[in-house]
Order: C-alpha cells, then sequence, then structure tokens
C-alpha cells in the first residue's frame, strides 16, 4: 500500500463480509484516516467515529491514531470504530457490545468505552492482518511534544507585591 489510509481503507473492504455474517451491514460512506482523534490527549483515545450527520457529505469519519504502528493493533482498534457506524451502534451500548464481541474484541477494562483482541481474534483476522501487508506508518511519540510556555511577563509592585502578567507590547510601549 502507498500510505496509511490505502491499507486502511483496503482494510474496511477485507472487513465487510465479516460484519454481514454478524448481521450487520457497513455503510458505503466511510472515510478512515490516520489522525489524533479530538480529545487523545486528555482521554488517551486510540480511535474515533464520528456520525454521518456530522459531515458536510454524510460519510462517516473513523479516525486511527498516529501513535499506534502495530498492524494487528491497528486492525482491531478499526474494527470498533467501524462498530460505531452499524445502525444503532454509535455509542458503547448493548448494540455495540453484542457486535464488538461478535466481531471478536473484548473489554479493555470494565466497558467496551475501550476494546482489545479476543483469545480467537488472530485467528480469525490473522490472514488478512498479513495479506494486508505492512502498515506504511512509523508511531508518532506524543510525550516528547514540547508545551509553550507563556509569553506573558510577570510584573509586580516593590511595595505591595500586586502581581500582574502584560504583553512585553504593553512593558515596553511607554
Amino acid at each position: 500500500h502507498a500510505n496509511r489510509e490505502d491499507w486502511l481503507n483496503s482494510a474496511v473492504e477485507e472487513l465487510r463480509p465479516s460484519f454481514s455474517a454478524n448481521g450487520y451491514t457497513l455503510p458505503e460512506a466511510i472515510r478512515v484516516s490516520c489522525a489524533l482523534p479530538s480529545n487523545a490527549k486528555r482521554s488517551g483515545a486510540i480511535g474515533e467515529c464520528w456520525a454521518d450527520t456530522q459531515s458536510g457529505d454524510n460519510h462517516y469519519e473513523v479516525f486511527i491514531s498516529p501513535t499506534l504502528a502495530e498492524p494487528s493493533r491497528v486492525f482491531d482498534v478499526l474494527i470498533h470504530e467501524l462498530c460505531h457506524t452499524a445502525k444503532g451502534c454509535m455509542n458503547h451500548g448493548i448494540n455495540f457490545q453484542r457486535l464488538a464481541s461478535a466481531m471478536l474484541l473484548v473489554p479493555a477494562v470494565s466497558s467496551f468505552k475501550a476494546t482489545i483482541q479476543a483469545p480467537t481474534f488472530m485467528s480469525a483476522y490473522g490472514s488478512i492482518i498479513e495479506g494486508l501487508g505492512v502498515y506504511p506508518h512509523a508511531p508518532l511519540d506524543l510525550s516528547v511534544r514540547k508545551t509553550q510556555g507563556t509569553r506573558m511577563l510577570k510584573a509586580f509592585c516593590p511595595s505591595c507585591g500586586y502581581t500582574i502578567r502584560l504583553t512585553a507590547k504593553w512593558a515596553y510601549d511607554a
């Protein structure tokens, strides 16, 4: 595959029969990208699915975190997010749980908000993952990203101790 999105789109097509075999049809209008989920920094999310009603052209938008690079993990996160595109499965309720279980995902902790591969996952999907080949991506390390410090200057009154922050423009424009 030339890039990550080609790999992910091929994976979606390979998964369509598995969803059908479990009584669910994946919508045709699905876009899959390698991108940081909107709340990844705060929640640690590694995948995200946006409903077709939120897209200007009625596509489901699925994002797989660029922190992932191991093909079988990318594949199981993709399955989790694709489960959300099935009718009645946008949340992590009972319909989602039934479908995710049928697709060989199990809760990572106590709920289906985060899932991992069931013990039989690789025997069911290993040949598909192998057939997709190398996931053309290297993991993004979010831990080394520097946070921007403030550009504000700290000023205080020497007699009363009152402290204020202000921009350099206001501090030096006199």
